[in-house]
């Protein structure tokens, strides 16, 4: 009865919402690396994204004292990184791998040092001045009695996230754009063959992933921590490049993935107040991860047996 009274108190409804918070910013970046991979751009510089998002938001937020300006200040950083990404590889011929590497290393640096020179501030930034997002209770939902706590009282960059997932599934397979988009990606010279702008949909599917990891980025900095701090992102864009390896570039099957880092991340959380080391509680992300991909690999073997 011990074991079982001590599980009730860790598989809860509340693990669940919180595993929906955990997985947000990890939706977000899957969801802007889709786009890309369809158009076949990898960009490993999701990571990089990410902190670039969830630094200029807290700039954005505390200078103008409102979160949607942090989130659209992180839009545009994101955009501009995500436009040199594009150009370099795109224009002068570089490798995408090598150069997403190169974003990460660089929005490291940059963000560490505009910490410094922007907001005076080493290591982290928390404030009073920082204007975070606000849960949002949903009126009827929120008085059932599972579904409330499940659903109500999340950060609106929450159900925008899982949102986002049913409408990209309709642009990329129910629109004429999403078809152009993917044809791209599976065949550059046919598709150009039929009159599709190829480079233009290439620069449009990375500036996507860039304009959706800035909401990932915000909702890190702007609703789920309110502060900025080194390495915030803490792995998050490499677990999106997992997810979207898993779910084969599929919003859908990507989602998937993700739900399991978040549950994962909440069950870390929750763990460490029950007295297990920390060492081994925040390996749990990680160890999801491996987990993913080791099924990633079997299944794309399956496939390649059953061919």
């Amino acid at each position: 009865m011990d074991a079982f009274d001590s599980l009730g108190r860790i598989i809860t409804l509340s693990l669940f919402a919180t595993t929906l918070r955990m997985a947000t910013p990890v939706l977000f970046a899957t969801l802007g690396g889709i786009f890309s991979a369809h158009t076949g751009v990898f960009n490993v510089g999701l990571e990089g994204l990410l902190d670039v998002g969830a630094f200029f938001a807290i700039v954005g937020s505390v200078a103008l004292g409102s979160p949607w300006a942090g989130l659209a200040l992180a839009i545009v950083a994101c955009l501009v990184m995500s436009l040199a990404f594009a150009a370099i590889h795109l224009e002068l011929k570089a490798n995408e791998l090598i150069v997403g590497l190169a974003l990460n290393l660089f929005a490291y640096g940059l963000t560490n040092y505009l910490l410094v020179a922007i907001l005076g501030a080493t290591g982290f930034y928390k404030s009073e001045r920082i204007a975070g997002f606000q849960p949002i209770h949903i009126p009827l939902i929120g008085q059932v009695p599972v579904l409330g706590e499940l659903l109500s009282g999340h950060s609106p960059l929450v159900y925008l996230a899982f949102l986002s997932v049913l409408l990209i599934y309709v642009f990329l397979y129910k629109t004429p754009w999403g078809f152009h988009l993917r044809a791209v990606g599976e065949n550059v010279e046919a598709a150009e063959a039929v009159g599709i702008q190829t480079r233009l949909v290439k620069y449009i599917g990375v500036l996507m992933s860039g304009l959706l990891c800035a909401f990932g980025g915000a909702f890190l900095s702007l609703a789920y921590l309110n502060m900025f701090s080194e390495n915030m992102t803490a792995g998050r864009g490499w677990l999106a490049l997992a997810a979207v390896n898993f779910g084969d570039s599929r919003p859908l099957k990507s989602l998937v993935a993700t739900l399991v880092f978040g549950f994962a991340d909440a069950l870390a959380i929750r763990l460490q107040q029950f007295g297990l080391p920390s060492q081994i509680v925040l390996m749990l992300p990680y160890v999801a991860t491996l987990v993913v991909l080791i099924l990633s690999a079997l299944q794309r073997k399956r496939k390649a047996a059953q061919a």
